[in-house]
């Protein structure tokens, strides 16, 4: 059995997640925020309490950022933050970490 990493329609796979993390310099300075609040594990109001907005508006910001992003579901958009945010902190080009094997 492969290992998870390497199934193409994994989660964890860099490459499934490559046309999503080429669609987030489309996301406002705002649904950024949220973006990457998401990507750590927060709730909507763990967003909301950060940024001192509603959770309503939090909502909404969030359904912008799937719209954005092409991507059904949060949990799809929290996939797409983490793996956006590992690419920043490993100081990866995009195009090489979607590269990699």
């Amino acid at each position: 059995m492969p290992e998870l990493a390497e199934d193409a329609e994994s989660p964890a796979n860099p490459h499934r997640w490559h046309e999503e993390l080429t669609k987030v310099t489309l996301l406002s300075d705002r649904e950024f925020q949220v973006f990457r609040l998401l990507g750590n594990g927060s709730s909507n109001r763990g967003i909301a309490r950060h940024l001192r907005i509603t959770e309503r508006t939090a909502k909404a910001h969030m359904s912008q950022i799937m719209a954005k992003l092409g991507v059904e579901s949060r949990l799809q958009a929290g996939l797409v933050s983490y793996t956006y945010q590992l690419k920043i902190s490993c100081n990866i080009p995009l195009v090489e970490f979607c590269m990699r094997t």
